[in-house]
Parts: C-alpha cells; structure tokens; sequence
C-alpha cells in the first residue's frame, strides 16, 4: 500500500512539473542537435572528398574544400559549446529552484519513513527522464536532420558528391548528450542529498527563514530613491535582495543573448567577407541564428514561468488586497523587464568581444564589418521573446487560485 501511495506520489509530480521537464527537454534538444549536427560536418565534407578524389576535380578546388573543412573543424569546437554552456545554467537553476520548492513534500515523505534512497529516486527519475528525451532526440535530430540539412547547402555551393554509404558517427553529439546528460543528473543528485540529510525531519515541513532585510545599493542614493514610485522600489527590492537568484538570472540571459549576437555577427560578416567561404558558412550561421533566438526565448520563458511558481502565494495576497490582474501582472513582469534589461546590456557586448575572438581564431570574417544595427535587432528578437512569454503565462496569473495558495506553509 506505501508502495502504491509513493508510485503515484512520483506520478503527481511529473504531472505537475510537466512544463520544467519539457524545459529540460527542449533546451537539451536544441543544443544537442546543433553540436552533433554542426560537429558531423567536417567529416562528411572529407568524407566526400574521399569520394571524389580521381574523378578529375581541379586540385585547387580540393585544397580549398579541405581548408573549409579545417575551418568547419574548428568551428564546431566554438559555438556548440556555448550552446551547452546556456543549456546547463538554465538546467541547474530549474533543478535547483525546483527541489528548494519541494523542501516540504521532502520532509514530509522523510516524516513518514520513506528512506533516502527512495526519496532520491523520486527526483533522479524526473531529471533521467527529462535528460534522456532530450539527448536522445537532440542527437537523432542533429545526425539526421540538422547535420544533412546543412551539409547539403554546403554540397549544392561547391558541387560537392554526395556519399551514399553511412554517414559518420555523431561523436560530438553522443558526447555532449552523456555531459548533458551526467550533469543533470549529478545536479539532481547532489542538491537532493543535501536536502535529505537535513535533521530533523521537522525542519524541512517549513520553508527557509527569508534573509534579513537591509538596503539596496539604490536606497542609499536618497534623492534617487525617494523619486521612485513604491512599486519601483518594490521591484528593485526583489531583485537585489536575492544576490544568488538574480546572477543566476542575469547569467543565463546574458550568456542566452550573447549567443544571438554571436550568431547574426557571424552571418552579417560572411556578407562582406571572402566569397569563397560565403556557402560553407552561410548555411551554419542561418542555423546558429535560428538555434540562438530560441534558446533565448525558451530561457526567458523558464525565468518567468519560475518566477511565478515561486510567487504563488504573493500573488494570491495582492489579489486578496484588490490588486487587479493588470496590476498583478505588471508587479510580477516588471522584475523579469528589469533582468532581460540587464542581461541584454552585459549581453550585448559580451557578444561583441567574443565573437571578435572567434572570427580571429578561424581566421575569417571581421568585426567591422557587424553593422550596428545588429545591436538593436539582437535587442528587439530578446524583447519580442519576453513580450511572448508574458502573453503565454498571463493566464497563469490570472488563474492563480487564492484560497490554495494562501494555504500554503508561512
């Protein structure tokens, strides 16, 4: 019979969290596609050169084609691990946010006799399933979609031949699947370990004490701050109050932004660079652009959707006290405007400076040759993202339950 009860204890909450676990998924998905598919494209380029050697190709257009591969080579080595390093932050802080959340149903589960292992088990599991779908479909979706896809442009630029035997083995991707996939679960496992160990038992039934109150950097700068509206002051508060949530928020989307700015860098610069590598590196930069903007959207989602989840019963207040929905939603979206501000402005020219670094590395492409509109347009596409996420959780406030909510543990 307990048995049964912690089966459908672990059903309840993948049918719970179904939103963070297709987070998880997704964003692994995303990344893992883009360095198996991107990381499979120098070997099919050599692969065909194989296959086309003694067909009476120029050997100056063969000299040229490894070059590109060389370039590609080295290419794959840059991008896709930023790419990973995003997915990962976003992962860890969902993880992380989520079993501190879970502090209560722990202790509970520890208060009825529930040993370690089967409470960690719970968790492991979620992370696992999350972890698994996503490398799984990212490295399949990178070999067989991402990785032709963009190895075919390239073919069709240089009249390259087209192998019919086996492509090659996806080895970035299967590799950054089990990164992925080991630090998840490590994340996972290491976080709830020490929630478990926690003693006793009691003290996980109630949420951590808040931290004691003092002021912001803000408030000391008095004929600023005594200009700003309280719901400013409010906002500001929040946002500062909580050192270890706002770098981790302002991280992952400065690092997410960043990534957009890298990408459309790198495609405005081919433009104005050697025509000779204009179709090798087109095609890769179109999809980095593409990958960039939505893994940006989806860590502006995650952001806002746990920003709420975590605000619950604060919300439930301000409706008690009258708030209206406008206004709720404006007090909970204007931290999460101030963050993207933040992430954006750091972002930006974080990209700059590294993709400069990038293009001297593979030696192509110049930084002067990036028109400064690309600023304001890597700008608009990370608004535009916070602008649909808002619009998709609005009913999530809106449909925020005050009665349940406001039964929660003080």
């Amino acid at each position: 019979m307990a048995l049964r009860k912690y089966h459908k204890s672990i059903n309840r909450m993948f049918r719970g969290n179904w939103i963070r676990m297709f987070i998880i998924a997704a964003m692994t998905m995303i990344s893992v596609s883009l360095v198996g598919g991107v990381g499979t494209l120098a070997p099919r380029m050599r692969q065909s050169m194989e296959y086309m050697e003694g067909g009476g190709v120029p050997g100056e257009a063969m000299d040229e084609m490894r070059m590109m591969a060389d370039g590609i080579d080295r290419l794959s080595y840059i991008f896709p691990a930023f790419f990973i390093l995003v997915t990962c932050l976003v992962v860890f802080m969902t993880l992380t946010r989520m079993l501190e959340t879970e502090r209560s149903q722990i202790g509970t589960f520890k208060t009825l006799g529930y040993s370690r292992g089967h409470i960690i088990f719970r968790y492991v599991s979620f992370a696992l399933t999350a972890a698994v779908v996503g490398n799984a479909a990212g490295v399949l979706m990178g070999h067989f979609v991402v990785g032709p896809v963009i190895f075919n442009a390239i073919a069709q630029y240089y009249d390259m031949a087209i192998p019919s035997g086996l492509p090659p083995v996806p080895f970035f991707g299967i590799v950054s699947a089990v990164l992925t996939l080991s630090f998840t679960v490590g994340v996972t496992y290491f976080t709830i370990l020490a929630i478990v160990r926690v003693t006793p038992p009691a003290a996980l039934l109630r949420p951590r004490a808040p931290r004691v109150g003092g002021k912001i950097l803000l408030e000391r700068m008095g004929p600023l701050w005594r200009r700003l509206p309280f719901r400013y002051k409010s906002s500001l508060r929040n946002i500062f109050r909580y050192r270890v949530r706002f770098f981790m928020t302002v991280f992952s989307m400065l690092f997410s932004t960043a990534l957009v700015f890298m990408g459309m860098a790198l495609s405005f610069s081919i433009e104005q660079s050697d025509p000779e590598i204009i179709g090798a590196v087109r095609p890769i930069s179109s999809i980095i652009v593409i990958f960039a903007v939505l893994l940006n959207a989806m860590v502006i989602y995650n952001i806002t959707n746990i920003n709420i989840e975590e605000r619950r019963r604060e919300i439930a207040t301000l409706k008690v006290l009258g708030y209206g929905n406008t206004e709720v939603v404006g007090y909970v979206f204007r931290e999460i405007f101030m963050l993207t501000i933040i992430g954006v402005v750091i972002g930006l020219p974080v990209g700059y400076f590294t993709i400069a670094g990038v293009f001297e590395y593979l030696a192509f492409g110049d930084i002067s040759y990036v028109n400064w509109y690309v600023w304001i347009i890597v700008a608009v596409l990370s608004f535009l993202s916070l602008a649909l996420a808002d619009l998709l959780l609005f009913k999530k406030i809106h449909k925020t339950d005050m009665n349940t909510s406001l039964k929660t543990v003080e």
